[in-house]
């Protein structure tokens, strides 16, 4: 987030963070020159210039130990030198032991941020490969430009992903703004850009037929993409928490699976009761030598990640398009509510932390309403047997 004003002394000291987010306040006196404010409070003097043709940042000291007088002079000291053609940020010094190509660095982003800082890790690492590395990941990340970014951006968006595109945005975003911090670049090639794509909340969901045809045709597709969807029409669980399945999650003989808070979106854990339909895919699923029900196809070490390729055959086998595996999850919840399951129930399943009951209810029925979530998802699963049958028993007559 970023403000405009002129700054004053009493705009200076008044600033006051934001939770999560870092913004600046310019100045309307001296073009560049301004204050950037921390998520910690910390108050810091900055310059932004152009110098050789490229974007450039430097720190000009913090408040209040550099008063805003003090800052302004300096910046009008450093913009004479730029107009000189010199370059008023000292050089740095060269780190010989460290690689600045997009594809190290990535690495390290991935195992010194993204494993300790956020839950769908893999994914983030997957994406910046996919569609990042690949393409810049030999270039030096001081050399890659707004233009660069955006022509990937928009590239993702051309080939019918705007979803993905937008996904594809935050996660650079994310990236350019922890390489500041750790003063790889001087500037994110990624600020200033808009997300490449209009957001649409999405309320699709699946007709009973589509949801026969695609349970049908998941037994078309290679393993365990098929196993895998239909545990998310079975349980309205999220994807990542139903492909990073752990092992010693399920206790299969009491058709029960627990979902601990590090692994769900919200930071709570989810008792999960399994219908026999759920149990019985799990029990016919390869035990693998591997924490995870659905390892990576020679890295155990690691769950399932083959959904694009995956996901095309399972719409050209079933004829259902338009959908995406979430669209399950609300497939689930209407479904459940047109068969007369109560809102809290539907919510406790869901794992959703607003609704119906009260923040007090919330917590003195942490572990409640298992019974209720039982009938509720064997009644669904039921219910998916039967259209299916439906479904086989036309295709037979036809």
């Amino acid at each position: 987030m970023q403000k405009s004003a002129a700054l004053t002394d009493a705009l200076v000291r008044n600033a006051k963070p934001e939770v999560d987010r870092q913004f600046e306040i310019w100045d309307g006196r001296v073009s560049g020159f301004g204050l950037r404010v921390s998520p910690s409070g910390t108050k810091a003097f900055v310059l932004v210039y152009r110098h050789a043709g490229r974007p450039k940042r430097m720190t000009l000291g913090r408040y209040p130990d550099l008063s805003l007088a003090e800052a302004r002079s300096k910046a009008f000291e450093a913009k004479g030198m730029i107009a000189s053609g010199i370059d008023p940020k000292p050089a740095k010094p060269v780190e010989e032991s460290r690689d600045h190509r997009l594809v190290s660095v990535v690495g390290d982003f991935v195992e010194r941020h993204a494993k300790r800082k956020t839950r769908s890790w893999q994914q983030t690492e997957q994406i910046l490969n996919r569609e990042f590395v690949s393409v810049l990941g030999k270039r030096s990340v001081e050399e890659i430009e707004k233009r660069d970014v955006s022509r990937i951006l928009d590239g993702i968006v051309d080939r019918g992903s705007p979803s993905a595109a937008n996904h594809a945005f935050r996660i650079i975003r994310k990236f350019f703004n922890w390489c500041v911090e750790q003063g790889l670049v001087d500037v994110s090639p990624a600020m200033g850009l808009k997300p490449p794509a209009k957001s649409v909340d999405r309320d699709r969901v699946l007709t009973d037929n589509e949801v026969a045809r695609i349970w049908i045709a998941s037994d078309d597709v290679p393993y365990p993409y098929g196993t895998i969807v239909k545990l998310l029409l079975l349980t309205g669980q999220r994807r990542d928490e139903v492909v990073s399945m752990r092992r010693d999650e399920l206790d299969l003989d009491n058709a029960h699976w627990a979902i601990a808070a590090v692994r769900t979106k919200n930071g709570k854990p989810n008792e999960v009761p399994l219908p026999p339909q759920a149990v019985q895919l799990l029990r016919d699923a390869p035990e693998w030598v591997s924490e995870f029900v659905f390892p990576a196809r020679g890295r155990p070490e690691r769950s399932f990640s083959g959904f694009s390729k995956s996901k095309k055959a399972l719409d050209a086998a079933s004829g259902v398009t338009d959908w995406r595996l979430h669209d399950l999850r609300r497939t689930l919840a209407t479904g459940l509510a047109r068969l007369g399951t109560d809102p809290h129930v539907v919510e406790h399943i869901l794992n959703h932390q607003t609704g119906a009951l009260s923040q007090v209810a919330r917590i003195y029925n942490r572990h409640a309403y298992l019974p209720e979530k039982r009938e509720a998802l064997c009644k669904w699963a039921d219910h998916i047997d039967d259209i299916v049958a439906k479904a086989r028993t036309a295709v037979e007559v036809d």
